[in-house]
């Protein structure tokens, strides 16, 4: 599901999830809420494909995991890997 803006995004990603982190399975339920700009205290959306890379999937839901602030920086710093199950090919 595409959605109109990144704040969007954020909320959605999570909110399918039920505010899970999908990368430690820490449950932060109804805790969880997101302001106006698309923050939240502890989940975030985390893109399987930059932004950069695949500009027309920046808005694409099905390619967000939500993850909290430990587990996405432990992405970005390599020190999880958390693996893709839908079908999509990045171009190049």
């Amino acid at each position: 599901m595409k959605v109109k803006n990144m704040p969007e995004f954020h909320r959605v990603v999570c909110e399918r999830v039920g505010y899970v982190c999908q990368g430690c399975g820490k449950d932060f339920g109804a805790d969880c809420y997101f302001d106006e700009n698309g923050v939240n205290q502890y989940v975030c959306a985390h893109h399987f494909y930059t932004k950069k890379a695949r500009p027309d999937l920046k808005l694409e839901t099905s390619i967000g995991i939500c993850l909290d602030r430990n587990c996405h920086a432990d992405v970005h710093s390599g020190k999880l890997k958390i693996e893709l199950d839908i079908n999509i090919t990045p171009n190049g």
